[in-house]
């Protein structure tokens, strides 16, 4: 594994970084309540429906904005150096993470709707589904994105400077993570299945990071598991449905244990893979060697 990600530069873990972050989360949601409740004010309409939505992902802005102010004037961090590893954005790095994504939970969707052909409706209507998938895509990247900055990035980076600093980045920021995600109405209303699914996904995005070296591959994981749930596949209690969000098509209710055991079976395809492509290296590499 790489081992360079979260060291450079550097975020040392103290009381420096903690009250940065408590400084961040301040930043982020007093702006964000300042946000939502003037847009409210002005604009009657985003108190509800797809307004809303495009209202609630706009305040990501004052969480990257958070961390941006943080890293630069408390730790004298230049943004881009701080985003990109080398300063320059892994396009194809995240392009190749996010089709491969992307594809694994379309062929999850087919294997569901084979398996369970009675939860499930289609009602796709193209114009109506493409006019909200090109207003929501960039904003479920933006709000993605910001959440990586965060979590991939500066409480990474923070952890990542205590001793055996790989293990602590990746288990405390997917913890919080977890927290933060797994523990909704929406999750828990499907019992246990829904929280380990968001359990499963926080580790997850936190080994890919260290894996690939960055931010550009966890963010197109993220990104596309977001698009994905959001205007391809809905199903009854999800927020998509309240926010006024067009799917592709509909499951009448979550089975989150088939959604957990498939999620986990991607992985496990993925850790595969890696532990292939590593073995497959080193072998080439210990033959040019010779």
């Amino acid at each position: 594994m790489e081992t360079k990600y979260g060291l450079q530069p550097k975020i040392p873990f103290g009381f420096k970084s903690l009250a940065g972050f408590i400084l961040i989360f301040v930043i982020w949601q007093g702006g964000a309540l300042v946000w939502v409740n003037l847009m409210n004010m002005l604009i009657p309409a985003t108190r509800s429906g797809f307004p809303s939505y495009i209202t609630l992902l706009l305040s990501f802005a004052f969480l990257i904005l958070g961390v941006f102010l943080i890293t630069r004037y408390f730790f004298k961090i230049p943004f881009r150096s701080f985003l990109f590893e080398g300063k320059r954005p892994g396009f194809r790095k995240f392009a190749i993470y996010f089709s491969w994504y992307f594809l694994a939970l379309i062929l999850y969707l087919i294997i569901d709707i084979a398996v369970h052909p009675q939860a499930f409706t289609f009602h796709f209507k193209l114009l109506p589904w493409l006019s909200v998938f090109l207003v929501a895509a960039p904003l479920i990247l933006f709000q993605c994105a910001a959440e990586e900055i965060l979590f991939r990035g500066y409480l990474y980076r923070m952890f990542r400077s205590l001793k055996a600093g790989a293990f602590w980045s990746i288990f405390i920021t997917s913890i919080l993570f977890f927290l933060t995600h797994g523990f909704n109405l929406e999750m828990l209303n499907n019992g246990i299945w829904g929280p380990l699914y968001y359990l499963l996904a926080s580790f997850s995005l936190g080994v890919v990071a260290y894996r690939t070296n960055g931010l550009a591959a966890s963010t197109a994981i993220h990104f596309a598991g977001n698009l994905f749930h959001m205007t391809i596949w809905g199903y009854g209690a999800s927020t998509a449905k309240s926010f006024g969000l067009e799917n592709i098509v509909f499951r009448h209710t979550l089975d989150t244990r088939f959604l957990f055991f498939g999620m986990l079976i991607i992985w496990i395809s993925y850790g595969v893979f890696q532990l292939f492509k590593y073995k497959r290296n080193r072998s080439y590499g210990s033959g040019r060697n010779s």
